[in-house]
């Protein structure tokens, strides 16, 4: 898991404008995949969590691998 990493979230919008399609997410890159993972379970907002990806120059990590991973992570410390 030394491989770096960008993590996307999408916040959910308080109040949209009906008919807008327009979606702005946020970015953060890290120099590994552990680190990505500590910081979507532990500093993002639990409502921007469902809503997290982990992308790789190899994979992309959706919310149930994060979650795996993490625990993975928790028990090892």
């Amino acid at each position: 898991m030394t491989d770096t990493a960008t993590v996307f979230w999408y916040p959910p919008i308080d109040n949209p404008i009906h008919g807008s399609k327009v979606i702005h997410g946020k970015e953060r890159m890290f120099e590994s995949v552990e680190n990505a993972v500590v910081f979507v379970m532990e500093t993002l907002p639990e409502r921007d969590r469902s809503s997290a990806m982990i992308q790789t120059d190899h994979r992309s990590i959706h919310q149930p691998d994060i979650e795996g991973i993490y625990a993975g992570i928790k028990t090892r410390d």
